[in-house]
């Protein structure tokens, strides 16, 4: 029953999304060593509702580098690099671009405890690279951005309530003297 209600709610989620915009347009970091899989992955994010501008990295030292210098509403990282592991480069780019940060661990075979990891790590949502195809990937894509939307807000609500609490102190500093 759980799982018809998650369902469900993703199914709702996707429709508030396409409803509020149609066409996002979306820039992706996609951090893979093997050039086939790199190419699918294009493939799919051009087939997409989205409008995606796509930059690629052959390693993890690499998409590191082209995530301090750019800024991405999307990363798809792979769990196994040649340089680093998976879990290491989202550890590194959660530490530079924060919590909000937007990452899709992909991997081509998953195991139990993966996900998890890296799931606990900061990405937003995990996908296994045999089951990708385009509806997949417009599907989690859509998700986690409206994640990141919804964390946005809420970090503008909790910087706003801070600032009217900022407010109250300094008047009840001046009642007190």
């Amino acid at each position: 029953m759980n799982k018809m209600k998650e369902l469900y709610e993703i199914d709702s989620m996707k429709s508030e999304i396409k409803s509020s915009s149609p066409n996002l347009t979306v820039k992706i970091l996609i951090i893979d060593d093997d050039k086939v899989d790199r190419a699918s992955l294009k493939r799919d994010l051009r087939n997409t509702n989205l409008v995606s501008e796509i930059v690629e990295a052959e390693t993890g030292l690499i998409g590191i580098e082209r995530f301090k210098q750019e800024s991405f509403d999307c990363v798809l990282l792979d769990y196994y690099l040649p340089d680093k592991g998976g879990l290491e480069v989202l550890q590194e780019l959660v530490g530079i671009g924060g919590e909000f940060i937007t990452i899709i661990a992909i991997t081509g075979t998953a195991s139990e405890t993966m996900p998890e990891r890296m799931i606990g790590a900061g990405a937003s949502d995990y996908l296994i690279k045999d089951e990708i195809n385009t509806r997949i990937l417009e599907r989690a894509l859509r998700c986690v951005l409206k994640q990141k939307q919804l964390q946005e807000k809420f970090k503008e609500q909790l910087q706003e309530l801070t600032k009217q609490l900022e407010i109250s102190n300094k008047k009840l500093e001046k009642l007190a003297h």
